[in-house]
């Protein structure tokens, strides 16, 4: 194995195990190339599509990733990537990069070593914070590989020459115009646009192939005080009472004791149960993370004291998930009021995420494994899971579908918001046209055919959405309507 090549102070976990080589330069320059691709084609399409798969298949092929978790989590990013080239709703495809970008940093970070199932929250807010510093770091990567071999001094040379060649070549286009005629298609706005995003693909893969051969990010320091059980209890306590005094309240209003707090305050019982949704889920999500932090931050090295932690956490989680039903099921009646919206079914998801979440933390402090720290990698498994069955189930068709049969029920349906949606919901949308009554119908069939050209074309913006929504757009509209 090559030497330690330290770039700074090894404290911070800043060094590499592992200098770059030629299989770097050629990764950077496919990246490069393909991001340069991917971008100018709205990302959305096969050139998305082939990015990430090549820089799945050049961080596992640079050598640098040793551990098959690692490997694991890179590949991950390949369905997501799949996705890019199927689904077109903005809903999907910005959780579709994120999650994508996530794993591989994390495939990377764990490739000089550590376990999904021993990160603990502050580990991962420090590999976090050592992947930035070898991000920003990437181009001192480069010093060694572009030092030696003749390739890279072929590369040096046209870094020299290419700024120079365009300046001259824009004084001497502007000087002539038949000069200039020779490259009406280039223009310094897309010489320029062409420079950036090179520079981004290359600049991206070789921070992920730096952080693959860095040194193993250094673990969070240990904590100088701890919370003793006296203010853990007293936390604890408190969050149970205001609990359960909202658990009474529940019970107070199904049982209709509360009408006359309601019709005091102005709001009818639909009115209260429609109302509050974000705002309990706003509670569950600050309660598990104040859960979790405080376990983190208390003295239980007492056996009775951590006991008692356990019963009153547990106690908290429970009554957490009761909100998380309530809240729950009140989103379910504002659906039933007012129909399906893609922000009211990304909430219904969130909140069965924190519900997942909360029973998984519950298991954690009941003592399940506890030699290890698996809960933040459950966790995120959890939503990447969802995520997925996102991309699987389309959505956007799960708006319309729900939104038409409620129609035919009670003969209520919004045409404007279904013709907001994307490609993704247009051949749910032409299936759904003869379900429709009139003037909904002829609404919705005018949005359809009046869909929005897109911008991107040629094989590498090709996707299935698209292609499936233009197909769909050709049985109802006429041809002159159908645009590409």
């Amino acid at each position: 194995m090559s030497p330690l090549v330290q770039t700074t102070s090894p404290s911070l976990g800043m060094g590499v195990r592992r200098p770059a080589d030629s299989r770097v330069l050629i990764a950077a320059a496919v990246a490069a190339v393909l991001t340069d691709l991917a971008l100018r084609s709205g990302v959305a399409g096969v050139a998305g599509t082939l990015l990430v798969v090549a820089v799945v298949a050049a961080v596992l092929a640079s050598g640098r990733v040793a551990g098959v978790q690692a490997a694991g989590v890179v590949a991950a990013a390949v369905p997501f990537g799949i996705f890019l080239s199927v689904r077109m709703s903005p809903w999907l495809l910005p959780f579709d990069i994120l999650a994508i970008g996530g794993l591989l940093i994390l495939g990377a970070s764990l490739a000089g070593g550590g376990s999904l199932l021993d990160l603990p929250l502050p580990n991962l807010a420090i590999r976090a914070l050592h992947a930035l510093g070898h991000g920003l770091a990437a181009p001192g990567f480069m010093v060694a590989p572009l030092q030696r071999t003749r390739p890279a001094a072929l590369l040096r040379g046209l870094g020299l020459a290419l700024p120079l060649l365009v300046v001259l070549g824009l004084l001497l286009a502007s000087a002539d115009a038949i000069f200039a005629g020779f490259f009406t298609w280039w223009s310094p706005e897309t010489v320029i646009l062409h420079a950036v995003l090179l520079g981004v693909g290359a600049w991206g893969a070789i921070g992920l192939l730096r952080l693959t051969s860095a040194e193993p990010a250094p673990d969070a320091p240990r904590l100088p005080y701890r919370l003793g059980h006296v203010e853990a209890t007293v936390v604890l306590g408190s969050l149970l009472a205001l609990f359960a005094a909202f658990a009474a309240a529940q019970a107070v209003a199904l049982a209709g004791g509360g009408r006359h707090v309601l019709e005091t305050a102005g709001l009818t019982y639909a009115e209260y149960a429609r109302t509050g949704f974000f705002q309990l889920l706003a509670v569950a999500a600050i309660t598990l993370v104040s859960l979790i932090g405080l376990r983190a931050i208390t003295d239980l090295s007492d056996e009775a004291h951590t006991r008692r932690f356990t019963v009153m956490a547990e106690a908290a989680i429970a009554l957490t998930m009761v909100i998380v039903l309530v809240a729950l099921r009140r989103l379910g009646l504002y659906q039933d009021a007012y129909g399906l919206t893609m922000l009211r079914l990304y909430s219904s998801v969130f909140a069965a995420w924190i519900g997942v979440v909360l029973v998984l933390a519950g298991l954690g402090l009941a003592g399940v494994a506890a030699e290890r720290a698996w809960f933040p990698a459950a966790a995120l498994v959890a939503g990447l899971g969802l995520l997925l069955g996102l991309n699987i189930v389309n959505p956007e068709a799960v708006v319309v579908r729900h939104n038409v049969d409620r129609a035919a029920k009670t003969q209520k349906v919004d045409p404007s918001y279904l013709a907001e949606l994307s490609d993704d919901a247009v051949p749910e949308l032409v299936a759904a046209l003869p379900r429709l009554a009139e003037p909904a119908r002829s609404e919705v069939l005018q949005a359809v055919c009046a869909g929005p050209a897109s911008p991107f074309h040629g094989w590498a913006a090709a996707n299935t959405s698209r292609r499936r929504a233009m197909d769909a757009r050709r049985q109802v509209c006429r041809p002159a309507e159908v645009k590409r």
